[in-house]
């Protein structure tokens, strides 16, 4: 009975966070033609040099988050969207200072110079260089707050997807074992009840305060929290093999 239990929570916490799509969507075909061209041609393809944790199904699941947290504030869809889609995109050139990388690389682009205005780009760099979760202050505008929050993970397998490809990535002969321990002591700094993370939402968010307690359990049943881990490694070794 204790194993088909498990076999349940195991397939909870695989399972995936469902989304309104057609309000989001809707929030997609507001997004300017030309812009949208623009940043899937020249912008996105850089994402595929990234980490399987910041690549392209990332920025499709930060857009996503940050479409449903920005209802019932004045956002401006275009603005949103080339934050989301320039936040990560230099994490293969320097992991620890992407951020500013990122926001560097959107602050001097052609396109969006000629597209939006000086005061709105000055809105888009900071809230790029701001949406880090280990940011030391708060975003400094509405669209740095949407992001950082929509950049939180939400789901315990995007965690362990992200943490495991990192170890991966970094240390190519790393043991499963070790990998999976690394990313279960990372949890514990990030998101355990003393995790530099916690309160780092600046959106009322339900989904983060639910992924909060389903992290906060697996840290104290770390047998449940390995076998999870042990699932996403498998995947993840099976699509860098595929790749």
């Amino acid at each position: 009975m204790k194993e088909l239990n498990d076999n349940n929570e195991v397939k909870n916490f695989l399972e995936d966070i469902k989304f309104d799509e057609f309000s989001i969507n809707k929030k997609m075909d507001n997004i300017n033609s030309r812009l949208k061209k623009y940043i899937e041609k020249n912008i996105l393809p850089e994402y595929n040099l990234n980490d399987k944790g910041h690549d392209l199904k990332h920025i499709e699941y930060v857009l996503k988050r940050a479409f449903e947290l920005s209802k019932g504030y004045d956002i401006n869809d275009d603005m949103l969207y080339t934050c989301v889609c320039f936040h990560d995109v230099a994490c293969h050139v320097n992991r620890e200072k992407h951020e500013i990388l990122s926001a560097n690389k959107a602050k001097n682009d052609k396109f969006l110079n000629e597209y939006f205005s000086s005061e709105k780009m000055n809105v888009i760099t900071e809230a790029i260089e701001d949406h880090r979760a280990s940011l030391e202050y708060i975003p400094r505008n509405i669209y740095g707050k949407i992001l950082s929050t929509a950049d939180r993970k939400v789901e315990v397998k995007e965690y362990l997807k992200a943490s495991i490809s990192f170890e991966i990535n970094n240390k190519p002969n790393i043991l499963k074992s070790e990998c999976i321990e690394n990313s279960y002591e990372f949890a514990i700094k990030k998101f355990g009840k003393n995790g530099y993370a916690i309160s780092k939402t600046y959106i009322e968010d339900f989904r983060y305060k639910n992924f909060l307690e389903n992290m906060w359990y697996l840290i104290e049943n770390k047998n449940l929290y390995t076998k999870l881990a042990n699932i996403i490694y498998e995947q993840v070794i099976d699509t860098i093999c595929n790749t």
